[in-house]
């Protein structure tokens, strides 16, 4: 049997959130990137999942403006993981770049490279204009003909992106099919995002991840969400870590 190796990349799967309040913005994200490869066998292209996985793949930035990034999809670019190449678009950053800056920056950059990855950010933080200080969420899609996309940040809320399922699962309403195969709605339990405190938000996000992860642990699917929950915490008067997988 003829095998020959094709390629080897990151499964475009992990799980990122942004929950954003009036106090400040929460990322959170897994660090998780689990590889694939793809070989021809005899003449037909086979793509085999989760032959090697590591928890140590950085999936949110900092800054030196005080924002942040975070991203999911695709974890490899050329070869190598895609972290550095967003290191190297974060170096081109300074602290006077405004927040709003950096989707183009990151659409630019990897726009100019061989191989467009299909790779998805949020980028957060505050741009401030003499006494107004402006709340910035976006959602860049490298792939996507609309690739950069302004959130509503004026009422309070969270938008998640990557494995998205399980979670997804629990917070939208749900009904459940009567044996006629008539649906019954279940009580619309639902979350008062309005009230989130800036705890609240890191205590959701944190949720968030861990859910995921705990969720996908006992699934018959492939683990893509794992590892430690890296969270950043961004106010219009200081980014910081909450949580951070340094290295050791």
């Amino acid at each position: 049997m003829l095998k020959e190796l094709r390629k080897i990349g990151g499964i475009p799967m992990s799980f990122l959130i942004a929950v954003y309040v009036n106090e400040g913005i929460v990322l959170a994200s897994d660090r998780r990137t689990t590889y694939n490869r793809t070989e021809n066998i005899n003449g037909v292209l086979v793509q085999k999942f989760g032959l090697h996985t590591t928890n140590s793949t950085e999936k949110t930035f900092l800054c030196p403006n005080g924002a942040g990034i975070s991203t999911c999809g695709d974890a490899s670019l050329l070869g190598k993981p895609i972290t550095g190449y967003i290191k190297e678009v974060i170096r081109g950053i300074s602290p006077e770049t405004p927040v709003s800056d950096v989707p183009q920056m990151l659409v630019d950059y990897f726009g100019s490279q061989s191989v467009v990855p299909d790779t998805h950010f949020f980028v957060a933080g505050y741009d401030k204009d003499n006494d107004q200080v402006h709340q910035r969420l976006y959602k860049v899609n490298l792939k996507d003909a609309t690739q950069i996309v302004p959130v509503d940040t004026s009422t309070q809320g969270a938008s998640w992106d990557g494995e998205i399922m399980s979670l997804t699962r629990l917070v939208q309403n749900v009904a459940v099919k009567k044996p006629d195969g008539t649906y019954v709605d279940l009580p619309n339990e639902e979350i008062l995002w309005g009230y989130f405190t800036l705890q609240d938000a890191i205590d959701f996000a944190r949720y968030a991840v861990e859910t995921t992860i705990n969720t996908m642990r006992f699934k018959n699917v492939v683990e893509t969400v794992g590892g430690n929950v890296d969270i950043l915490v961004i106010t219009p008067d200081e980014t910081k870590w909450l949580q951070k997988t340094e290295l050791k």
